[in-house]
């Protein structure tokens, strides 16, 4: 999918990832991945419309009502959302993801997106990133302050951790 959207724009800024990433680390695994493409601002509607036209189950900064009303049960979501600037990103290959210590924040601010895998899941899924993984708190935090939510992320990863 991301070599599709890199072929029709080529020059757009344009992260992907999957919660099949993260359902490892979860107790209760959800029946449906979500596929996240995060494209710049000004540029997501016309990717949504693209994308519309070559798959199905594809929303637009979805709330959790349109999602539980209009996703197609067991089916993977396509889930178009604003990139934020400065995010932490990775590249591998070619392909542009989120680096884990934004998978994180956006978990725990995306409430509507994220919604099952929050509780629980949400606890066991940050208490395995920390550690199997080396997070970086200090890229992690500033991601958290670049969506204006710095201090409340932090308190939530100190009641985890």
């Amino acid at each position: 999918m991301y070599t599709i959207l890199k072929n029709e724009y080529p020059y757009l800024d344009i992260a992907i990832w999957t919660t099949e990433w993260i359902s490892q680390w979860m107790l209760h695994i959800p029946q449906t991945n979500k596929t996240i493409i995060e494209v710049e601002k000004g540029t997501e509607d016309s990717v949504f419309y693209f994308l519309s036209n070559i798959r199905k189950n594809v929303f637009l900064n979805p709330s959790r009502d349109i999602l539980d009303k209009y996703a197609q049960e067991n089916k993977n979501q396509i889930i178009i959302k604003n990139l934020v600037t400065d995010a932490p990103l990775q590249k591998i290959n070619s392909l542009k993801t989120p680096a884990l210590e934004k998978i994180i924040v956006d978990l725990i601010l995306d409430l509507e997106i994220f919604s099952e895998y929050q509780g629980r899941d949400l606890e066991s899924i940050i208490e395995n990133a920390y550690q199997f993984h080396s997070i970086q708190e200090d890229k992690l935090l500033r991601y958290a302050n670049r969506r204006r939510k710095r201090e409340f992320v932090e308190q939530f990863i100190k009641r985890i951790i």
